[in-house]
């Protein structure tokens, strides 16, 4: 089984690494300007505790730069994640596990604030585009960011609450001081493996990531965040740990606006 499991896994890789070599290597701070205090802040905007999965290594990256400050923005609880059902749990239960993911996870980024709202987990379509706006470009204001780091129109997996958040955000950094906004991104060559296990229907490709960080110095703290996610890593479904498992050398951005 395992020499089974061996060839798909090394043919995968060999794609990966012929996917990445067409994507230009590059910093998220390139050509920013810090504010008047010498600062940079950096704004992940998220629907859920694990989102930030897709740029930890890069935050851990930036970060090393005495300019940064990293703020991580989380819209729900996550109550919701089917490994509730796995692990016999009522929603109210998977939210206080998340919570403390999510903790550890800012712990390892050292990230200085955490910002934790409590929409329900799947509800962020519900409310009112422009509201949601409004509440993002509070905090993007609050925490003074010159980066923005969110989801693309598509939201990679199709999720709703991806989708939704991704708009508002959108919105948000249109009105806001931030200079640029980043979506989060995956090698093109698994495109087809999150159109296929899309959560909504005929889910377009996301927009092709225009830059890609190079985080081999970051893998093993990358990792240990990543590793946070405990509920999500081992009680659910078999692409989302296969997803959280593997390591890449570099992750993934599109640059959708620049001011």
């Amino acid at each position: 089984m395992r020499k089974k499991l061996f060839i798909p896994l090394a043919l995968l890789l060999v794609l990966l690494a012929l996917s990445a070599s067409a994507v230009p290597a590059g910093d998220l701070l390139e050509g920013v300007k810090p504010d008047k205090n010498g600062n940079i802040d950096v704004l992940t905007v998220f629907p859920h505790p694990d989102d930030e999965m897709y740029c930890d290594g890069a935050l851990l990256k930036m970060k090393t730069d005495p300019r940064v400050r990293i703020h991580l923005l989380v819209m729900t609880m996550g109550e919701l994640s089917p490994a509730k059902d796995t692990l016999g749990i009522s929603p109210e239960k998977m939210a206080e596990i998340r919570v403390k993911e999510i903790e550890k996870v800012a712990t390892v980024l050292k990230a200085d604030s955490l910002i934790r709202w409590d929409y329900h987990d799947q509800g962020l379509p519900q409310i009112d585009k422009n509201e949601l706006a409004q509440k993002i470009l509070e905090v993007m204001n609050q925490t003074d960011a010159e980066i923005i780091i969110g989801y693309g129109p598509e939201g990679i997996t199709g999720h709703p609450d991806h989708i939704a958040g991704s708009q508002a955000t959108q919105i948000a950094f249109q009105k806001s001081n931030a200079q640029k906004l980043y979506y989060v991104n995956v090698p093109q060559i698994l495109y087809p493996i999150y159109r296929a296990y899309a959560l909504t229907p005929n889910k377009p490709d996301p927009i092709p990531a225009t830059i890609k960080v190079d985080v081999r110095k970051f893998k093993k703290l990358k990792m240990l965040a990543i590793n946070s996610h405990a509920s999500q890593k081992y009680f659910i479904g078999k692409i989302e740990q296969l997803e959280m498992s593997l390591n890449f050398n570099y992750e993934y951005f599109t640059l959708s606006a620049s001011k």
